[in-house]
């Protein structure tokens, strides 16, 4: 009883610290991802949000000098409706203000999912966003990302309330679902990868016992609240910009190498996790080795890296891209402070942590084919992406996790805080790295 009680105590000190580094991260014009800072990518979302204050909305979104891969959703509603938006700073602290709403929005979802679990350990796993490199960078120079990690929320929120009321009939019902739809489509319309979200949400509500003519206004509000991203493709000629379509490299080939990095990157979010199944982390160890057909799953790997390493032998350059820097993730950028120039030990070392990595998936997933289908979907998007950056991860792998995998998950004062002290070490790293690398 007194160990528990010191760990809510401890609990409540991280709250406090974890809602303090928020503040201090703007006050100081904090710069975890990189993108930060006006010479980042604030350099170009004021210009692209001048455009669509100056202009006429045609104008401004067949503009020339508009640059961004994600629609001019976010751009039209701050011209709109957002009164700071003249102002650098005041606008600043406009999206500051507005990205609290992810906080307490994965708050509200933990507790709608995990109705029993103690309500001081739910808000310690909610502090977590606070540390995300890339949610507070995005919070911080009013950046696009978080937005359509709100919607996100928003559309688990109407997602989980629709499969719990399954005994409602009548317009109420409907209601719902147009809600469901609505901010499930508002996440491609705020950022294309979270495509995702209206995908497992439409199954989820084909796949339910309600009547026909409900999953039939299901399919009719999805069309038409695809139809202005329609509108736009067709004036862009693709889903961004020609300007950013020519910088932008999205199936036009295949990285294969962007495979193992992704693995790398999502088993870095899964680790942590693994203190959270049922059994101990020994015990869980043991059972994955002792059932034959893992060692399949593995062997399927090494397939993986010795055609990359007889790709990289062939064409005389690494399939991995290891003199390049950028983008990657984490694995990547610690490859070159550990090994520097020497890009033999580099590949060696990144090829060794894609295997790590992919074992560590493998013992977290547990073969659950919603699991699988997810991950699945993160692997192609990698795989047809470049450059690929680890924010494209963070902090959407960890609230994945918690809302939309299928996991029994084993909550305690001593997990969360782990985790919490596990991404805090990441977010002193990471602003240490871009420290130095910036300045």
């Amino acid at each position: 009883m007194e160990i528990k009680s010191n760990y809510k105590f401890l609990s409540r000190i991280l709250i406090f610290l974890s809602l303090l580094s928020f503040f201090l991260g703007f006050y100081f014009d904090e710069n975890s991802a990189g993108g930060g800072s006006y010479l980042g990518d604030w350099s170009f979302l004021w210009p692209n949000l001048k455009l669509f204050i100056d202009n006429d909305l045609y104008t401004a979104i067949t503009h020339e000098n508009l640059l961004t891969n994600r629609t001019p959703l976010l751009y039209i509603l701050h011209a709109e409706l957002n009164p700071f938006v003249d102002n650098k700073i005041e606008y600043r602290e406009s999206v500051f203000i507005i990205s609290f709403a992810v906080p307490i929005l994965f708050y509200f979802c933990l507790k709608q999912k995990f109705k029993i679990e103690d309500n001081l350990l739910l808000i310690l796993l909610t502090s977590i966003i606070f540390l995300s490199p890339y949610f507070r960078t995005s919070s911080f120079w009013g950046l696009e990302e978080n937005y359509g990690i709100i919607c996100l929320l928003l559309s688990f929120l109407f997602l989980n309330y629709f499969q719990e009321k399954k005994d409602q009939h009548g317009f109420k019902i409907y209601i719902q679902l147009f809600l469901l739809n609505l901010f499930s489509s508002l996440c491609i319309y705020f950022d294309q990868k979270l495509i995702i979200i209206p995908i497992i949400c439409f199954f989820t509500v084909i796949n339910s016992n309600y009547k026909t003519k409900i999953k039939i206004f299901s399919v009719i509000t999805y069309f038409i609240f695809s139809l202005p991203y329609i509108y736009l493709i067709k004036l862009w000629g693709g889903i961004f910009p020609v300007t950013v379509t020519n910088a932008r490299r999205l199936g036009d080939e295949l990285w294969l190498g962007n495979f193992g990095y992704a693995v790398t990157i999502i088993a870095f979010y899964l680790l942590p996790l693994l203190f959270f199944k049922e059994k101990n982390l020994i015990n869980t160890i043991k059972d994955f080795f002792l059932k034959k057909n893992n060692y399949y799953l593995i062997l399927l790997f090494f397939i993986y890296i010795a055609y990359l390493l007889i790709k990289s032998n062939f064409f005389g350059h690494s399939s991995i891209n290891v003199e390049n820097s950028d983008g990657k993730g984490f694995i990547h950028k610690l490859s070159f402070l550990i090994f520097n120039e020497n890009y033999e030990a580099r590949e060696i070392f990144i090829y060794f942590a894609f295997l790590i990595s992919w074992i560590v998936i493998l013992i977290f997933v547990d073969k659950n084919f919603k699991n699988i289908f997810i991950l699945l979907y993160f692997f192609i998007v990698s795989i047809i992406t470049h450059p690929l950056m680890q924010e494209y991860f963070d902090p959407l792998m960890i609230i994945m996790i918690f809302l939309f995998f299928n996991l029994k998950l084993f909550f305690s004062y001593k997990n969360v805080v782990i985790l919490f002290l596990y991404l805090a070490f990441f977010l002193a790293s990471s602003n240490i790295y871009y420290y130095n690398l910036l300045n």
